[in-house]
């Protein structure tokens, strides 16, 4: 936890927390939603989460916020998709086909679901352990696996 009086300086004490968690976080939240969106969503997550870090209800603020980080992702890609559905349907009643989206691996992987995405990112790129990626995600390690292989499954379809 921190070392900050929270009573003197609560300002003093989300700043501190904010420098410590900011970088991972924005990371990992690219890795979600893609960088144009990757810091409002990170300090949008914490600024909803920080009473609860600074008041020490939280055990692993990390764990914390990447869980927060991975339900705000799917919350913000639900909220797409219906918004999408809804514009394709004002403008047509035809069904209108996707393009073609798998011309390389960036693509393919922004096809994943958002947990897919997630543990990707944690085990391929953070180099992290499938139980590390559990403790994480505060999912199960059978979880993880299961989440990797349809990942797997979908990048090779994808990128034949």
């Amino acid at each position: 936890m921190l070392d900050i009086d929270t009573d003197t300086n609560p300002d003093g004490a989300v700043a501190a927390l904010w420098e410590e968690h900011r970088e991972k976080l924005v990371r990992f939240a690219g890795a979600l939603v893609g960088p144009d969106d990757a810091h409002d969503l990170a300090s949008e997550v914490f600024f909803d989460v920080v009473g609860d870090l600074i008041d020490g209800r939280v055990d692993h603020p990390t764990a914390f916020l990447y869980r927060a980080a991975s339900n705000r992702a799917h919350k913000l890609r639900r909220s797409r998709e219906r918004r999408w559905q809804r514009n394709l349907h004002a403008v047509s009643h035809r069904v209108v086909e996707a393009p073609d989206s798998f011309v390389d691996v960036r693509h393919a992987v922004a096809l994943l679901s958002v947990a897919q995405r997630a543990v990707v990112f944690l085990v391929y790129w953070e180099d992290r352990t499938e139980s590390d990626t559990a403790d994480i995600l505060q999912i199960s390690p059978g979880t993880v696996r299961r989440h990797l292989v349809r990942a797997r499954i979908h990048l090779r379809k994808a990128l034949q």
